[in-house]
């Protein structure tokens, strides 16, 4: 999750000090630096393959909402983004690479997937997560090139993004069940109700939107979402919730990070150097 006007906010990651404190966390805007740096490098593999590659428009990495939506401002542009993720589907069903890919003979399409993912052979990593389940992940071909050039081995990095990507739900479950957050989330919903919304929480809030947006006009869904999501965001900033939230995080979170602390600064010691791989691949590659 992109913690950006979410409450899961990594920014209390960065707030220590000495030499130990962890590199300040990336915003969205690193991402997509990130991102297109890996596109530009899968670019110039697959070329060097004999195939050609576009790299596609950069967007911003869609908003996670964390428990709750906290900024009126952005809520009354975006609501929930689903204008956002539908302009981004369309870019994707018009991307030119797959057009290109099934324009090829199917013995020169078969070479072109190779050249990309690589064959049957790629070798499968396994990551364990703090929770105690696994998630699998296979790169071959450029995409994994790609990947080392800007993270480093892949063996080495996968396990430690898969373990950064997975905590905050450990100490989520537990900040929900905290008496602090249930007291503040009837707050929360009651000032809700006074804007004629019976909400309770606002996942009851996401659960809800396809069913009160299906069948509408983008403009009038887009309406509907605004609606519900600026009185979200002003009743978190309205009570105690948004505060209660971080005071909690900063509370539970340390907790849970303590026993994978070194496996996290190395994550984010990474990171950052990758992101300054991907500037310089950014500002030498046109």
């Amino acid at each position: 999750m992109i913690a950006g006007h979410a409450l899961i906010l990594g920014s209390l990651a960065g707030c220590a000090t000495g030499p130990s404190a962890p590199p300040a966390p990336l915003t969205q805007t690193d991402y997509v630096v990130l991102k297109r740096a890996e596109l530009l490098l899968i670019r110039d593999c697959m070329r060097e393959q004999g195939f050609w590659y576009w790299v596609p428009k950069m967007w911003e990495p869609s908003r996670g909402f964390g428990l709750v939506l906290d900024d009126p401002d952005w809520a009354r542009e975006h609501g929930y983004g689903g204008l956002d993720q539908q302009e981004v589907m369309r870019e994707k069903r018009d991307d030119p690479n797959l057009a290109y890919r099934d324009s090829l003979p199917a013995a020169r399409r078969a070479r072109y997937t190779l050249a990309m993912g690589g064959g049957d052979d790629v070798k499968v990593l396994t990551a364990h997560l703090p929770d105690g389940g696994t998630i699998n992940n296979a790169l071959g071909g450029c995409q994994l090139s790609s990947n080392e050039k800007l993270y480093g081995d892949r063996e080495r990095w996968f396990p430690l993004d898969a373990l950064a990507s997975n905590i905050a739900p450990l100490y989520m479950r537990a900040i929900t069940k905290d008496a602090r957050f249930t007291t503040a989330l009837s707050s929360w919903s009651r000032c809700l109700r006074g804007k004629g919304h019976t909400y309770t929480t606002p996942m009851e809030i996401r659960a809800a939107l396809p069913g009160l947006t299906k069948g509408l006009a983008p403009a009038q869904a887009h309406a509907v979402e605004v609606k519900l999501a600026v009185a979200e965001a002003t009743c978190a900033r309205a009570t105690s919730l948004t505060s209660t939230l971080r005071a909690l995080q900063a509370e539970y979170r340390p907790k849970v990070e303590g026993p994978n602390a070194a496996g996290l600064r190395t994550h984010a010691r990474l990171l950052r150097e990758a992101l300054e791989r991907a500037k310089e691949i950014n500002h030498s590659t046109p």
